[in-house]
């Protein structure tokens, strides 16, 4: 394997939104915390952005737009400690460096950046490594090497900078902005307080060098470790900085927290702490791919590292937190938690069990909060918010501002109720990938009987079909009828086929676990009533199928408009966000069959077509025997991918028909979605969390054929030709798998005796022998 592909490196001088995305793909990260790879000399610019952010720590601001007050909830960026401040002979250094190298390095889980500065007497040469604790997560550290190639006074500042606000999303920096307001400097530890949560935010910086001396003082709303050296040229100088942040949310005392562990290690201890994991992890995690495609082996690795940095085993199973659609990379959609989750949580099963474990008890810990916000709503049961964040309430924003027009429009977004489903979904995935039923007995029934009853209560009955109104599919760009003034649109065919595998699950649960099952309907007061009208609601909802067998989206939306997306191509170029484009004509996407993503074909990458043919049966519907590529075809030619998370879809869906080529073209366009910015601009705000938990998953449930979700793991490969060798390991209720695909065989190895069932032919592992199979 080269060395490059376990790296992301950039030699260029970045400007604007390339520049804050480069900074977000090489953030660092362990769960906790994210740290955006931003240069230490920089500050809130429109080239930078600098960012440390904490799992779980939101904030309210209000904001009045338009004579009403907007209140938005957002992840805090919290006080920087990580800026540094030079003045070479008197003069400050400024970025205007004129050549630059940084690189991630995945295997070790640091990056490392190089910087030459044009000065008056010569050139200034940085570098600085920054790197993460991935075991005592409340450390990161730096280390700074400076050099002169003239003589000159070198002073130096280390700063806590508190004089921070959110500014990273352009579009939402005509709203309030500040989070935290400094309450304390201690020491070395500046202490903080959010503004409308009251999370006390701790952050500390300790400063050493063999060559220096740092003095610590106390700047307005900063902290700040100082030295001065009179620097020959050519000598480098070296300082280091460990730094450490905690706050109420997680510890009962972060004051003591921060300052132990700022006294507990020093730079190249944290370094050992990170290049130990991520060699362990790697161990297990790595996907190796190998192909004539150049960027597809180390891009994998990428998805693989950001989503390692986003939840792992050592702190998620202490937070109460769950990943967001950016991660801990940006402030894009407020860090708030979607239904994103649908697409990493699998992943997370099948590789971390017990991070999947705490993501999962984000959930039913707002189990309350979810009842609370169906009431709200004049609903029953309970009714998860489409975006959440700290308490779990509804956080979708009400308006939103279109960048073509410069206006703000009604958002109805809340309306995809479908977020409960994906709940659902990863819980039963959870249970069997892992085995553990436990979960359920700890909350997980409760859960899937309030969702249930939500959904029961809300569909209405015509006499003959059960109707589910109001509500929105993945595909953002209907948000209701034409002309109309009431939101939400009646049996979006997703939504209704999930509805249908959910009350199935539920029902097969009655019998599989009829103790824990009859206490929990006692619990939440779920009638016998409520259980057979699951079973009619599952026999009996309604949904569209045209006599070509194409399912409709949602009822009426064949009787939308049809556009031509190739003349609005050539016209604007990039149409992703053509709903933006119809709203500046005057015009809305509410009136024309495009989607944004995947919609009902979004059934098929969660169930498998077969399952998905098999419920359409149970409500009475009958599908030719081509209906799955029918049903690509008509949905494609109106699909402009808006979403990162609709390649993924679509790959799988090819590849349910055997279309190889078309499915893999897919997959390497959206594994690169963050790595080229393939929307132009939104990795500014984070990377894309679903769409690499989408990619992995493509290529473990896809082209690898690998389904953890029976009795017994099977193995139906569909390998492309130009891949000579796919290795990878997963775990399937407790035990490792190993698989390894070359040459039309594959090896597979598991750590205890074992049956799985390759290609339909089942076949017995023992512990520790490698078995070979021939692929037909």
């Amino acid at each position: 394997m080269k060395a490059s592909d376990w790296q992301i490196a950039y030699h260029d001088i970045s400007k604007g939104v390339n520049s804050y995305g480069q900074e977000s793909i090489l953030t660092l990260g362990n769960g906790y915390l994210g740290w955006r790879g931003a240069p230490l000399l920089s500050s809130y610019s429109d080239d930078h952005y600098p960012g440390l952010y904490v799992a779980g720590i939101f904030n309210q601001t209000t904001t009045a737009v338009n004579h009403r007050d907007i209140v938005n909830e957002d992840m805090v960026n919290l006080p920087n400690p990580q800026l540094l401040r030079l003045r070479i002979d008197g003069e400050p250094v400024t970025l205007n460096y004129d050549q630059r190298q940084a690189v991630l390095q995945m295997n070790q889980g640091f990056l490392t950046e190089t910087l030459t500065f044009p000065a008056k007497q010569g050139h200034l040469y940085l570098e600085t490594k920054k790197v993460v604790d991935p075991i005592n997560y409340h450390r990161i550290a730096t280390q700074v090497s400076l050099r002169l190639d003239f003589s000159a006074k070198v002073e130096i500042q280390n700063l806590i900078d508190g004089t921070i606000q959110n500014r990273n999303v352009a579009r939402y920096r005509e709203f309030n902005s500040q989070e935290f307001k400094v309450t304390g400097q201690q020491g070395q530890l500046l202490v903080a307080r959010t503004l409308r949560s009251g999370v006390t935010l701790v952050v500390g910086g300790r400063s050493s060098s063999e060559q220096l001396t740092f003095k610590t003082t106390y700047p307005d709303q900063q902290i700040c470790d100082e030295a001065t050296i009179q620097l020959p040229a050519n000598e480098t100088l070296t300082f280091e900085r460990v730094m450490a942040v905690a706050t109420s949310y997680q510890d009962q005392d972060p004051i003591t927290t921060v300052q132990q562990n700022l006294d507990a290690a020093d730079f190249q201890q944290i370094l050992a702490s990170s290049q130990a994991h991520w060699r362990d992890f790697w161990q297990k995690a790595d996907v190796r791919l190998t192909s004539a495609e150049p960027d597809l082996q180390r891009l994998v690795r990428f998805n693989i590292f950001q989503l390692h940095q986003a939840a792992q085993d050592q702190a998620n199973p202490d937070l109460d937190a769950s990943v967001g659609s950016r991660g801990l990379t940006g402030e894009g959609y407020r860090g708030h938690i979607f239904w994103d989750e649908i697409f990493f949580l699998p992943y997370y099963a099948a590789t971390t069990p017990k991070t999947a474990a705490a993501l999962l008890h984000y959930r039913l810990k707002r189990l309350p909060a979810a009842k609370k916000n169906a009431r709200s709503q004049y609903e029953h049961g309970a009714m998860y918010p489409w975006q959440s964040a700290m308490s779990g309430d509804e956080q979708s924003q009400i308006i939103h501002l279109n960048p073509m027009t410069h206006r703000w429009y009604q958002d109805n977004s809340r309306l995809q109720r479908h977020v409960s489903l994906a709940i659902v979904y990863n819980l039963w995935y959870y249970t069997q990938v892992t085995g553990d039923q436990g979960i359920l007995a700890a909350g997980g029934l409760q859960l899937l009987l309030e969702t249930s009853k939500f959904w029961l209560n809300k569909v209405t009955y015509d006499g003959q079909r059960y109707h589910l109104s109001g509500v929105m599919g993945p595909d953002e760009f209907h948000e209701a009828y034409p002309h109309t003034q009431v939101s939400g649109l009646q049996d979006n065919a997703y939504t209704n086929i999930m509805l249908v595998w959910s009350l199935n699950w539920l029902l097969a649960l009655r019998h599989q676990q009829s103790e824990i099952f009859a206490q929990a309907c006692q619990t939440v007061d779920f009638s016998a009533e409520l259980l057979q009208k699951a079973t009619d609601v599952a026999h009996n909802l309604s949904l569209h199928i045209d006599d070509q067998g194409v399912i409709e989206q949602y009822q009426r939306y064949f009787e939308l408009q049809t556009l031509d997306l190739d003349a609005y191509a050539k016209k604007y170029g990039d149409i992703h966000r053509i709903d933006r484009i119809l709203k500046a004509e005057g015009k809305s996407s509410n009136d024309y069959q495009v989607d944004k993503q995947a919609d009902s074909l979004m059934a098929v990458y969660n169930l498998g077509a077969q399952q998905v043919e098999q419920i359409v049966r149970q409500l009475g519907y009958q599908l030719p025997q081509d209906w799955l590529q029918r049903n690509r075809d008509y949905y494609l030619a109106r699909t402009v991918h808006g979403s990162t998370v609709s390649r993924p879809v679509f790959a799988y869906v090819d590849l349910s028909l055997g279309e190889l080529k078309r499915s893999l073209d897919y997959l390497v366009t959206a594994i690169k979605s963050d790595y080229i910015d393939i929307q132009g601009g939104t990795t500014a705000e984070g990377i894309h969390t679903g769409v690499m938990g989408g990619t992995l998953a493509v290529i473990e449930r896809g082209f690898a054929g690998l389904d953890l979700t029976g009795a017994q793991l099977t193995l139906t490969p569909h390998i492309p030709a130009a891949w000579q060798q796919l290795k990878f390991q997963r775990q399937f209720h407790g035990t490792w798998f190993s698989f390894d695909f070359h040459d039309q065989k594959v090896v597979i190895n598991a750590d205890h005796d074992a049956k799985v069932i390759v290609q339909g032919q089942q076949y017995h592992l023992s512990a520790q022998k490698p078995l070979m199979i021939t692929l037909m």
